[in-house]
């Protein structure tokens, strides 16, 4: 089992455990709520508590395993919630329900003191890599110049490349340390596909996906079938395109990877949601819990959330109310809203919709298809997203969304008192590099840049292209001189990536001003300073970094 998946099953034990040790206060609560209810069927407010509380059971019981006990709680809910309508019971008929729900009680509690609950994830046999910096390639050719020359090139991107020069070594290397994706020569010495022949008996015998890219001098559609036969991911012809090759490296492994999707978890039963939020967490998932609906607009403007998951019943206020709130506020229109609750009454799931929800989950609900709804919703929701906010060539936030980034990031720095840098860079001489290779070229370029500074940088720092041949870097908790260090680096790795072109290789430089909130907490001053500072950096010589003056 993974590190990974031993702390989520030991998380998800804490919380099962939790739930039993947590079900006699909860039952106390409701037999509290009941008493006061046969004492004065008037009391609107022990009436609502009680079936408050039956219906968490019903949701959260099942959640943990314990089905028996939420499927009765369902029932004495159904029973209860004529009379928050304005049905009226008999002295006799409270007495029966009473007696009745306090058998429950006695079963609950006995239910949860000898049931072993069973595993709700399967074990995982793979490590999931965190830092997308570290992928590991492997590089197979006895070609050792070519190979040199490719591995160079990828690590200014970031991999880390191992050369394997015989053919033979690749499986005994896979099943030492297996890499992220292979890059080999689609022949050998020993075969004009044996490469391929290699990597398919690899996978059909240790039964394990690896992404496989291949190279090779030829092109012929005879190579090409036996490499997508052989399960490859992708064929370049020499010499191989670097930042073509990166590009395909990076659609490939990224396919593997679980995407970061920001949930917002807002209810107040605090171990349900704690399940739920280690459920997504181990999908890959950014979670943030929320117990007190009163805090969820400053949560909504911190942590932005690409999907929020609401329960219905809370005690401050309904869920449907704050579906209401949120989408009263422009910014959050189309952030989409899916309620998870217990409730299977049609009539209330309809009114969540008409609220502005998304889509309504009954609890329980198995986890794989919690996270698979999830997942889809937030996806459709970034893909949207990025068809306004992107820039079509890189990929990267656009004019408007940067300068929005901008100002809620500078906010976020301010409630919190925290460092937050900002780096405006541009690239050297280059409409020489439009005039001299085309603008194909250039876009390639663009391209190269834009790649090399996802790679590189944090996933919390975000990347824009402001407009032509300019970039802009938010560096959230980070002063400008540790902004510039690390631009610095990345400025070196750049210059020296080979850019391909029918008249020749070659370079390209950058240069970049960097300020911080040492001297303004304004987002127009700010960009200004490090405009300044980017401008000083051109006058001094170009391909190189200047820090704003404090």
């Amino acid at each position: 089992m993974s590190s990974d998946n031993s702390g989520l099953q030991a998380k998800l034990q804490v919380l099962e455990n939790l739930f039993r040790e947590r079900l006699p206060s909860k039952i106390q609560e409701m037999e509290v709520a009941l008493e006061r209810f046969l004492i004065n069927p008037q009391d609107q407010e022990a009436l609502t508590s009680l079936h408050r509380a039956l219906h968490t059971m019903a949701g959260s019981a099942g959640t943990f395993g314990f089905s028996e006990i939420g499927v009765d709680a369902r029932e004495f809910e159904k029973k209860l919630k004529p009379i928050l309508t304005g049905e009226t019971w008999t002295k006799k008929e409270r007495n029966a329900y009473a007696k009745e729900l306090r058998a429950y009680f006695e079963d609950a509690i006995l239910c949860a003191a000898n049931k072993i609950i069973p595993t709700l994830l399967e074990e995982s046999v793979e490590n999931q890599k965190e830092d997308a910096s570290s992928r590991l390639v492997y590089m197979v050719d006895d070609d050792n110049e070519t190979t040199q020359s490719i591995k160079v090139q990828l690590e200014h991107f970031g991999y880390e490349v191992v050369l394997i020069t015989q053919l033979k070594s690749l499986a005994v290397a896979i099943a030492t340390r297996r890499p992220d994706i292979v890059v080999m020569e689609f022949g050998s010495p020993d075969g004009k596909m044996a490469g391929a022949d290699e990597i398919a008996r690899i996978k059909l015998h240790a039964r394990l996906h690896i992404p496989t890219i291949f190279v090779s001098h030829a092109s012929s559609f005879e190579n090409r079938l036996q490499a997508v036969r052989a399960g490859g991911d992708g064929y370049f012809t020499k010499p191989v395109d670097i930042v073509a090759l990166t590009e395909r490296i990076d659609a490939v492994v990224g396919r593997e990877e679980p995407k970061s999707y920001r949930i917002l978890v807002i209810d107040d039963d605090v171990v349900t949601s704690e399940y739920y939020g280690a459920v997504l967490r181990n999908a890959g998932m950014s979670v943030r819990t929320l117990h007190d609906p009163a805090r969820m607009l400053n949560t909504l403007t911190d942590f932005r959330p690409e999907l929020i998951l609401l329960d219905v019943y809370m005690p401050l206020c309904s869920g449907v109310e704050l579906s209401k709130m949120i989408r009263q506020d422009n910014s959050y229109l189309d952030i989409p809203i899916v309620f998870l609750s217990s409730e299977n009454d049609m009539a209330k799931q309809l009114e969540a919709v008409k609220a502005g929800a998304d889509d309504f989950i009954t609890k329980p609900i198995e986890a794989q298809f919690l996270v698979s709804s999830l997942a889809t919703r937030a996806e459709r929701y970034r893909s949207l997203r990025a068809l306004i906010m992107r820039d079509g060539l890189t990929g990267l936030y656009n004019h408007t969304a940067i300068k929005e980034e901008l100002a809620a990031e500078i906010s976020i720095a301010g409630r919190n008192q925290t460092s937050l840098a900002l780096a405006v860079l541009d690239l050297d001489f280059f409409k020489n590099v439009n005039d001299t290779y085309g603008h194909p070229v250039g876009d390639q370029v663009l391209r190269t840049l834009s790649r090399l500074l996802k790679q590189r940088l944090r996933r919390s720092d975000i990347v824009g292209r402001y407009g032509g041949e300019e970039f802009v870097i938010i560096f959230p908790g980070t002063t400008a001189k540790v902004a510039g260090k690390v631009l610095d680096q990345i400025r070196v790795a750049f210059n020296k990536i080979e850019q391909h072109a029918e008249q020749g290789e070659f370079s390209v430089s950058f240069s970049a001003g960097v300020a911080d909130l040492e001297q303004t907490i304004d987002a127009d001053e700010l960009f200004d300073i490090a405009d300044s500072a980017l401008y000083r950096a051109k006058q001094g010589g170009r391909n190189r970094i200047a820090l704003a003056s404090p």
